[in-house]
């Protein structure tokens, strides 16, 4: 819970809502309405979505996350590719790692990082399919001095490692979450003695 709240500070100041990150890319999304392309936008917080769709309003943007209902989620996908007026889909990373195509879009944000680099590449794989016409430009946001650094070395390690043993028979490891003692090494904790089930 500490480490969830931590990284939610790291997208929106919680007293006044200012975002470092929301002004970067704001000014980013800007330019690429104007030159008429696309983006997709994750997060893994639904209420970080909702104030990014706020602040982008004026460019053209939908949502597509666990708040949006199911039978809704087909007209948002159809509009975010059809509509030459809608630059920008904002995306939970569950609602968006799985089956869908989205080629349109030249850029892909992460707005903050998820625990498994997986999950990450899944999500950056909805615009970069085989076929896609363009490059695929993907950006990652991370506060500096923040948990949010601690959590991306982490992360890069185990991707060196995955990367490492990788083979084509996917033999790699399964679990690319953070072990007990990692997330108590975000703090510079000792782990307690014993096992706790499951990673974040």
């Amino acid at each position: 819970e500490l480490i969830l709240r931590l990284k939610q500070i790291c997208n929106f100041d919680p007293l006044t809502d200012e975002s470092a990150k929301a002004d970067h890319l704001c000014a980013k999304l800007e330019e690429i309405a104007a030159s008429g392309k696309k983006a997709i936008i994750f997060s893994q917080y639904v209420v970080t979505l909702e104030k990014l769709f706020t602040r982008l309003s004026g460019i053209g943007a939908v949502q597509y996350h666990g708040k949006v209902r199911p039978r809704i989620r087909e007209q948002v996908l159809h509009q975010f590719c059809e509509d030459p007026s809608t630059h920008v889909i904002l995306m939970s990373y569950g609602a968006g790692s799985v089956g869908l195509n989205l080629q349109v879009a030249e850029y892909v944000f992460l707005f903050d990082r998820w625990w498994n680099p997986a999950v990450e590449d899944q999500a950056i794989n909805r615009a970069h399919r085989i076929g896609v016409a363009g490059p695929v430009t993907v950006t990652r946001f991370l506060a500096q001095a923040t948990i949010e650094e601690r959590i991306d070395e982490i992360l890069e390690q185990k991707r060196e490692i995955f990367e490492s043993i990788f083979s084509p028979q996917g033999s790699g490891p399964k679990n690319m979450g953070l072990s007990q003692q990692e997330i108590f090494g975000l703090f510079s904790l000792h782990s307690p003695q014993g096992p706790i089930s499951g990673a974040a």
